[in-house]
């Protein structure tokens, strides 16, 4: 074939261009992706991207072969921390774009990051972190914080597992529970937020912009009075502009700009008419894209956005 004298072809057919090739990174229980992810593969094939379902503990994946990673339902990666902050360090070696950025991920991977938060000026319940094998009373950091009633969590999980409540009452007995946490991991013992009684509540945020809301109270043996989700919640423009000041936090903290997060989750209860934050969630987070219609396609345009 004949060229011109900058390369370019001068007959047959143009080349055909690049593939952008896209793996979205899931955990060992949705190894083909979850409902959404597979929605989201999709949509992104209709629109000339090639997607792969990559399960975050293969350790044969080819990253060369990746020009953009979107970490979704990595839900066990508590489960093998290190290995998981291996993965992100190899991330961010490879030559390619992760959403969200593995410095993010690995920031709020440790419920230390609500620390942060609330010494940056988020509202967020009163957070005591202890590290691995600290030896301390239960009843001995409730007394001293003034708390009638705490939350015990790891300070690396997911979802409820290893979360327990306790009392001022019942933390002496609760004393040999919160010693075997402390000896398995690091561990934050939290001042009961009484509004989770009611439900949690979500705001989601594709590129920093709000998406969508839900009202999702947690499960009956979660603290709360158990009542089907509200589908259709709106939260008041002062909860979102409330979240978004968490969020937007969370990116000076980090130096980051808040378009350049795919996605982003803040949990919250109201009190006093004002937001509390519960959780700042930047990892895996469900994000009810099927929920709210609209969601989808808004989270799609931001993974072409960003990966172009």
């Amino acid at each position: 074939m004949e060229a011109d004298r900058d390369g370019t072809p001068t007959s047959g057919e143009d080349s055909d261009p690049v593939e952008t090739h896209v793996g979205i990174l899931t955990g060992r229980s949705a190894p083909d992706l979850t409902d959404d992810g597979r929605e989201i593969a999709s949509r992104l094939e209709t629109r000339g991207y090639a997607v792969d379902p990559i399960v975050w503990t293969d350790d044969a994946v080819d990253w060369t072969e990746y020009d953009v990673v979107v970490v979704r339902s990595c839900w066990d990666y508590h489960t093998d921390l290190e290995r998981f902050r291996s993965l992100l360090e190899t991330l961010e070696r490879a030559d390619l774009a992760v959403y969200n950025p593995p410095s993010v991920i690995r920031w709020n991977a440790h419920k230390s990051s609500l620390v942060d938060l609330e010494a940056a000026g988020v509202p967020v319940p009163e957070t005591i972190p202890l590290e691995a094998g600290t030896e301390a009373s239960l009843e001995g950091i409730m007394r001293e914080h003034g708390w009638t009633d705490a939350v015990v969590k790891p300070a690396v999980g997911a979802r409820s597992t290893g979360v327990w409540r306790t009392s001022l009452e019942d933390a002496p007995s609760d004393q040999a529970l919160f010693e075997t946490a402390c000896a398995n991991g690091d561990v934050v013992v939290q001042r009961f937020a009484p509004e989770i009684e009611r439900g949690e509540r979500s705001i989601v945020f594709v590129r920093g912009e709000c998406s969508h809301a839900w009202n999702d109270p947690t499960k009956p043996d979660d603290f709360s009075d158990f009542e089907e989700p509200q589908l259709s919640y709106e939260p008041t423009d002062d909860l979102i502009e409330a979240a978004r000041t968490a969020l937007e936090t969370a990116c000076d903290l980090l130096e980051c700009d808040p378009g350049r997060l795919l996605y982003a989750r803040v949990d919250y209860v109201e009190r006093d008419g004002d937001l509390l934050v519960m959780e700042l969630e930047l990892i895996e987070p469900y994000l009810g894209l099927s929920r709210t219609e609209g969601a989808l396609e808004r989270f799609v345009d931001a993974i072409d956005a960003l990966g172009r």
